[in-house]
């Protein structure tokens, strides 16, 4: 489909596009669900999990059914992206912003103003002791865990069940002589479970962006 003959967006998906445009001197296009893997750098499965999201799902052209792949406009899955990853960054500075609030609160320190958000370099240093007191006491207790031995643990065993699936509905085919829709049956179900344990991990342990090699 060539630039011209791409639909008009409406008033709520050009904002969206305004805020988040694509980089300098990429095209706009629609693509299917393989392009858009390669595009915004992320898996099928990741792709299909933003797709089943409850609230403000991933947009789409056409919807995959029947062996045609999803379509996807490049520039509104872009924007979509980064505007969802902008809104998980900001929950996650509010409730940083509210726990250090808290910590600070029960060790008696000055409470960060309402307007500015900031705390003082004294209760800034209170909360790194703090933090650097509760860190050496798990250590001893055994209690803590690093982020990135935690996210490898997951993504072995997730890897482990996506190859299994993977291979499931060949396995039935050979034994049990699936084929035709009752094989389609089985791999549609297979995406389904993988997509959903995808999102199980992603709300775990995130995809990563959030990690900076500290310990849970």
């Amino acid at each position: 489909m060539t630039a011209s003959n791409l639909r008009p967006f409406t008033a709520e998906e050009a904002a969206l596009i305004e805020r988040f445009p694509l980089p300098k001197g990429v095209p706009d296009a629609v693509v299917n669900k393989s392009q858009l893997e390669v595009g915004l750098g992320v898996s099928g499965t990741t792709i299909s999990a933003w797709l089943r999201r409850g609230e403000n799902p991933l947009p789409f052209e056409t919807a995959g059914a029947n062996g045609r792949s999803y379509e996807f406009r490049l520039s509104l899955a872009f924007a979509w992206m980064k505007a969802m990853r902008a809104d998980e960054e900001s929950a996650k500075a509010a409730g940083d912003a509210a726990t250090a609030q808290l910590s600070l609160a029960l060790l008696g320190g000055e409470t960060a103003s309402g307007e500015s958000g900031k705390m003082s370099l004294t209760d800034q240093r209170k909360l790194l002791e703090l933090e650097a007191i509760r860190r050496v006491e798990a250590e001893k207790r055994n209690n803590l865990i690093r982020f990135e031995d935690v996210q490898a643990g997951i993504e072995d065993v997730f890897a482990a069940i996506r190859d299994g699936l993977d291979a499931l509905p060949d396995r039935l085919a050979r034994e049990l002589g699936l084929e035709g829709r009752d094989l389609e049956k089985v791999e549609r179900a297979c995406d389904d479970v993988l997509s959903q344990a995808a999102q199980k991990v992603h709300e775990v342990v995130g995809d990563g962006r959030e990690s900076d090699g500290n310990a849970l």
